[in-house]
C-alpha cells in the first residue's frame, strides 16, 4: 500500500531557500522510500497569512537596510507575526477561535489525508500539528530544520512536537540543553545537499560535475589556478566597488561576478570588466540553478578558489561541500548570524559587518600563494566528515521512515553528523 506523505514549505519566506529545502528533502525520500507518494504543499496555499509575512520580510530585505537595522526589523515582524497566530496554537485541548482560524487547514488535511507531515520550519509544523487534531487524524508530524539559526527564533520552537530533524549534533545539543527538548526526540541526520539531487530539483541542472561547463570556451576561466566567484544577492554598489579592488590587485585571477535579478548592475559591471581589459571575467544577473552549481564544481576546481556573497547559510553549505573558502558580509538577518562564525571557528572563512572590511582580507588572500589552497584543505576535510551526502540521505530516510513505521528513532552514535 503507498503512503502518503507531505513537505510543507515557504515560497515567500527568504531567496526560495525554504522551497528548495523542501523540494530536495522530497527527491530524496521519493528516492529512498519505496512505498512512499512525497508531494511538496507551498505553505501559503493552506495559510495565507505566511504569504503576508513572507512579503513583508522581502520588502525587508530589498530595502537594502545597514545590517542592524535588517536585524531589528526582522526580530519585529516575528514577533508581530508571532502575536497574530491563532491564540494556544500548542494547546490541548485547542481554544475554539484557534479551531475556527484553522479551519481551512484542517480542511486540506482532511481531504488528502497524509500518512506524515513534514514542515520544513518550526512554525510550519506547529500549525500542522494543530490543524490535524481538528481533523481527527492520528497523523504525525515531522519538524525538519534546515537552518539551524531558526532555532533561536521562539517562533519555530515546538518541544511538544514528536520528532524533530535537524542538520548537526550540535542543533541538537542546544534544543535539549537551552529548550529541554526531549533528546530521543531530535536526531541530526545531515545536511541534503541541492547538488546531490541537483538532476531531480533544478533547471538547468546537468552535467554540473563538469567544472569547465561553464558557458565558456575561454582559457581565461577555465585554466586559471585562482577563481573568484563574486555573488550580489539583493546587493547594491558595495559589490562593484569589492569588483574593482579585486581586479585591479589581481588581474591574473578569472572571476565570475552574478548580480541576481539585477540587471543594471551586472551590465555596470560588464563595462568596468571592459574598460579594465578583463572582458573575459563574467557577469550574470540570473543563473539557472544547475548551471550556478556548475560554477560551484568550476571553483572547486581551482588550486585557490574563493567564494564572496552575504551570510546565506544554503549558499554557504552548498560552497562548503565543494570545499570552497568563503568571505561572506552580514546580512542582518537574525537566523543567519551564526554563519560567519562557524566559518571562522573551522578556519574556511570569515564573516564581516562591512564589505569594505572584507574586500581587504580578500585581496590579501589572494595575493598569498598559501592562503586559499590551505583554507581549501580545510574546507574539503570538513565537508568530508559534516557534509557527507550519503550519509545524510541514509540518515534522514531511516528517520522517516521509522516515523512510518511507528517504531522508536535510532540515533547511531557512529553516524551523528559532527566537524569533529
Amino acid at each position: 500500500m503507498t503512503r502518503s506523505v507531505q513537505v510543507i514549505s515557504m515560497r515567500t519566506w527568504g531567496e526560495l531557500g525554504n522551497l528548495l529545502a523542501g523540494r530536495t528533502l522530497a527527491a530524496t525520500l521519493a528516492a529512498g522510500l519505496d512505498d512512499a507518494e512525497v508531494t511538496v504543499v507551498e505553505a501559503e496555499t493552506i495559510f495565507p497569512q505566511f504569504a503576508e509575512a513572507g512579503a513583508a520580510i522581502r520588502e525587508l530585505v530589498a530595502a537594502r537596510l545597514p545590517a542592524e537595522e535588517v536585524r531589528a526589523g526582522y526580530l519585529r515582524l516575528m514577533a508581530d507575526f508571532t502575536d497574530r497566530l491563532p491564540a494556544g496554537l500548542d494547546d490541548d485541548p485547542l481554544p475554539a477561535a484557534t479551531v475556527d482560524r484553522l479551519a481551512p487547514v484542517a480542511d486540506h488535511f482532511a481531504r488528502t489525508k497524509p500518512d506524515l507531515v513534514i514542515g520544513t520550519k518550526g512554525v510550519i509544523s506547529r500549525l500542522s500539528h494543530a490543524a490535524l487534531r481538528i481533523a481527527d487524524l492520528p497523523t504525525p508530524v515531522v519538524n525538519y530544520v534546515t537552518n539551524e539559526g531558526l532555532l533561536r527564533l521562539p517562533v519555530h520552537r515546538a518541544p511538544q512536537l514528536p520528532v524533530h530533524l535537524v542538520q548537526f549534533d550540535r542543533a541538537r545539543d542546544y534544543l535539549v540543553r537551552e529548550h529541554g527538548y526531549r533528546p530521543e526526540r531530535v536526531v541530526p541526520v545531515g545536511r541534503l545537499l541541492a547538488q546531490a539531487q541537483a538532476a531531480q530539483v533544478f533547471e538547468g541542472a546537468a552535467g554540473i560535475e563538469d567544472a569547465d561547463a561553464v558557458g565558456t570556451a575561454d582559457p581565461a576561466l577555465t585554466a586559471a589556478g585562482t577563481r573568484i566567484l563574486i555573488l550580489s544577492n539583493r546587493g547594491g554598489r558595495e559589490y562593484l566597488a569589492a569588483l574593482e579592488r579585486i581586479a585591479r590587485a589581481h588581474p591574473k585571477a578569472a572571476l565570475v561576478f552574478i548580480a541576481y535579478n539585477n540587471p543594471a548592475l551586472a551590465a555596470e559591471a560588464a563595462e568596468l570588466l571592459t574598460a579594465l581589459g578583463l572582458s573575459a571575467w563574467q557577469t550574470f544577473d540570473r543563473l539557472a540553478q544547475g548551471d550556478y552549481l556548475r560554477y560551484l564544481a568550476w571553483l572547486h576546481a581551482a588550486d585557490a578558489p574563493l567564494f564572496i556573497s552575504k551570510t546565506g547559510p544554503n549558499s554557504m553549505l552548498e560552497g562548503l561541500y565543494f570545499g570552497i573558502p568563503q568571505l561572506l558580509v552580514r546580512s542582518g538577518l537574525p537566523m543567519e548570524e551564526w554563519v560567519g562564525p562557524f566559518l571562522a571557528e573551522h578556519g574556511v572563512g570569515q564573516g564581516f559587518d562591512r564589505m569594505e572590511e572584507l574586500v581587504e582580507v580578500a585581496v590579501r588572500w589572494v595575493g598569498d600563494p598559501d592562503e586559499l589552497p590551505g583554507r581549501r584543505r580545510r574546507a574539503t576535510a570538513l565537508a568530508r566528515t559534516l557534509l557527507d551526502p550519503d550519509r545524510a540521505r541514509r540518515q534522514t530516510v531511516a528517520a522517516v521512515a521509522a516515523v512510518l513505521d511507528g517504531v522508536p528513532l535510532r540515533i547511531d552514535e557512529e553516524e551523528l553528523c559532527s566537524p569533529e
